[in-house]
């Protein structure tokens, strides 16, 4: 029995996305038994590479999403041992020097920053590793013994930071894109919850590296310090009233040349919107800096 129900090819900025809707009546690979047996997932690993290497050994794979139902249960990205893999290049790496502890009850330290790479090594709870970079919501890790691996960034918290502020921004930005193509979700603040609203989303984002936001959007708006919308700054949460009255509600986190990052409403996805239209324009309330 083939583990997915059907596929489609995404187009994106420089090849696609796969997207494949696993079979939910499929025992093995049902969305419970996924989440608790690591072989059940290592199976599937192991299938998507082979599916991928036989179906679209010429076509430029920059990622793959699994499905089940309406639900994104995982996404993949530059898979090993394929042509498209080989045709793409490294992820940017963007330096950081922190600590972090381990928050999932084990977590695998992999050799790149995907679950397409091998393990190299298993973390535990309570664990604190120092992080020297992060690459597309994943952290790059240096154990004491010298090793550098790669692990989610969804599983650990970093205790502290040091570096720059432009560190600290472009490591937010980058983790906020790394869920690019996951459903919007009324109410979801964290990717368990299949999804995120607009304020859920940010609050997430920013929790991830230490900052403490206030759940709704017109609450959010009330932390940090006011950013003129003159000098906007990549990292700057930027708020918009959808009924164009002045009361607050939608956020989302400013990227720089009039782009910012979001997850926009029911039936929609996170994604880059382009603020500088004039449904924006005319939407626009205020902005605060979280990252000083």
């Amino acid at each position: 029995m083939d583990f997915y129900k059907s596929y489609k090819l995404v187009e994106d900025a420089d090849g696609f996305t796969l997207e494949i809707y696993l079979d939910p009546n499929s025992a093995e690979f049902s969305l419970e038994n996924l989440k608790e047996n690591k072989d059940s997932k290592l199976k599937l690993d192991q299938q998507i590479k082979k599916f991928v290497q036989e179906k679209f050994s010429d076509i430029k794979i920059n990622s793959v999403k699994l499905i089940v139902g309406s639900l994104v249960v995982g996404t993949i990205s530059y898979l090993p041992g394929t042509a498209a893999f080989a045709a793409t290049a490294s992820p940017a790496v963007v330096a950081i020097d922190a600590a972090a502890t381990v928050k999932a009850s084990s977590l695998n330290m992999r050799s790149g920053p995907s679950t397409g790479y091998s393990i190299m090594h298993v973390l535990w709870q309570g664990n604190t590793v120092k992080v020297i970079g992060e690459s597309s919501g994943w952290y790059q890790i240096r154990l004491s013994d010298g090793r550098v691996g790669w692990a989610s960034g969804q599983y650990l918290s970093l205790n502290n930071q040091a570096g720059t502020r432009q560190q600290k921004v472009d490591a937010v930005i980058a983790y906020a894109k790394s869920f690019i193509g996951l459903p919007y979700v009324y109410g979801g603040d964290s990717p368990s919850d299949g999804g995120f609203d607009c304020s859920g989303f940010t609050k997430y984002v920013f929790g991830n590296y230490g900052y403490t936001l206030n759940r709704i959007s017109k609450d959010q708006a009330l932390n940090g310090t006011y950013a003129s919308r003159a000098y906007l700054q990549p990292g700057d949460l930027i708020f918009y009233s959808f009924e164009g009255n002045g009361v607050i509600s939608h956020v989302g986190i400013y990227l720089g040349n009039g782009r910012m990052i979001h997850s926009p409403k029911t039936g929609d996805t996170v994604k880059i919107t382009d603020v500088t239209t004039s449904y924006w324009r005319d939407r626009y309330v205020t902005a605060r800096r979280i990252i000083q």
